[in-house]
């Protein structure tokens, strides 16, 4: 039995790396990973195609990319330690998200002014050079101290997806399996296809 209804967030560190129809189709929100590798000619083409098809676009660590975009979507990488939360002065409308891999992390994207949390790593990956993971009743325990929205990252896969339903979670973030998710994930996402 399904008890959580959750947003589908795509990690993409490729323009093309994924078919907007197929983002739209799953109602996946995509976080841009390294957007100062790409031309600026080329992030405002993505941008507008994105922005076309209503997908929801983070824009990580770069205030100028977040302005050229003219998105309400801005992200923080866990090794980011600047403190954003004055954007919010400027723009009431902007979401802000982090990336965090332990408590003093959650702490400190509290305090960058952060709305959404991205906790990982969940499950364990095939990574050779990243070791450990939570794991759910971890997760739950860390998380159930603050009031803020988290989002699972980290070794989800069609194997063990269902084991999201044990976690008090707002999304769930992909970087590795988001091609196949669309087969596998419908029944739990908010916005079913």
């Amino acid at each position: 039995m399904i008890k959580n209804k959750f947003d589908l967030y795509f990690i993409t560190q490729k323009l093309k790396e994924l078919n907007l129809d197929y983002v739209k189709k799953t109602g996946a929100i995509l976080i841009l990973r390294n957007p100062e590798k790409f031309k600026k000619s080329d992030l405002k083409h993505f941008g507008r195609k994105c922005s076309e098809k209503n997908i929801s676009l983070f824009i990580p660590n770069s205030i100028k990319t977040l302005f050229l975009l003219r998105t309400n979507k801005f992200y923080i990488s866990a090794f980011n330690k600047k403190k954003f939360n004055h954007l919010k002065k400027i723009n009431s409308k902007l979401k802000i998200m982090g990336s965090a891999h332990n408590v003093a992390e959650i702490h400190e994207k509290i305090k960058q002014g952060c709305d959404y949390i991205i906790l990982s790593r969940i499950f364990e990956t095939s990574d050779k050079h990243k070791k450990g993971h939570l794991g759910p009743v971890k997760f739950n325990l860390i998380t159930r101290n603050f009031a803020k929205k988290f989002i699972a990252l980290g070794g989800i896969n069609e194997k063990n997806y269902k084991r999201l339903n044990l976690l008090n979670i707002q999304g769930c973030a992909l970087l590795k399996d988001k091609k196949k998710a669309g087969k596998y994930m419908p029944a739990f996402l908010k916005n079913n296809f």
